[in-house]
């Protein structure tokens, strides 16, 4: 099993265990999902790592965020970001919506930080999928208006994009996304994008994840 494969199926299982609730006392009460049953502090390898993370993931990085640059541009309130024209946000499996469903107020997500590494980021965090209001359909998004919107917007604030993949087609069969059209153009081909912003009173996260048909955006503001 490849690298990049082992990441890709890692990170769908992050986002599918990330079940969003703003009741934190609903959470705890409940089996720990594998985000919050990862430890930040725990070493990659240690005991207590290997005891809760899956074989397939790859090992949990840490990042310096100190080898971002600051950036005092002002990029609104949480999630910061409107969705391209024409597009809207809703959550999975909805054609509208649910904040109580898509916002989190706290919780651990995993974001690629390399072909075969990860980093794990708490905070308050936000899951939707991106909403084709032409097309009438989440599964018909233009991968490469969605994709450059996010770029644009989170670069020209200072952001930078510290993880930029496209999965080979043999690789991503099945849930994770559709096999590759090789009659499509280059810039239309889905990918993965990840973006940090380094505030002066924390960092903020952004996964742009157009693999599977559909985009869907990620959000951790980690104070």
């Amino acid at each position: 099993m490849s690298a990049k494969f082992r990441l890709l199926m890692a990170l769908s299982l992050a986002m599918l265990a990330s079940a969003c609730g703003k009741d934190d006392n609903a959470v705890t009460s409940t089996a720990p999902s594998p985000e919050t049953s990862l430890s930040p502090q725990a070493a990659p390898g240690s005991e207590s790592a290997s005891e809760s993370v899956p074989e397939m993931l790859p090992p949990i990085t840490m990042f310096d965020i100190n080898d971002i640059p600051v950036t005092n541009a002002d990029i609104g309130e949480f999630p910061h970001f409107m969705p391209p024209k024409g597009y809207r946000y809703t959550t999975d499996l909805l054609d509208t919506l649910d904040e109580s469903k898509s916002i989190r107020e706290s919780a651990r997500t995993l974001y690629a930080i390399g072909v075969d590494r990860i980093h794990l980021v708490e905070g308050r965090t936000l899951k939707v999928t991106l909403y084709n209001e032409k097309a009438k359909d989440a599964y018909k998004p233009d991968l490469a208006l969605v994709q450059r919107h996010y770029e644009d917007a989170i670069t020209a604030a200072g952001g930078v994009r510290v993880f930029n993949e496209r999965p080979e087609a043999e690789e991503t069969r099945g849930a994770l996304a559709p096999k590759r059209d090789s009659s499509r153009p280059e810039s239309t081909l889905s990918r993965r994008q990840v973006y940090v912003i380094h505030k002066q009173d924390g960092e903020v996260w952004f996964d742009v994840d157009c693999n599977g048909g559909r985009c869907v955006l990620i959000v951790t503001e980690k104070k």
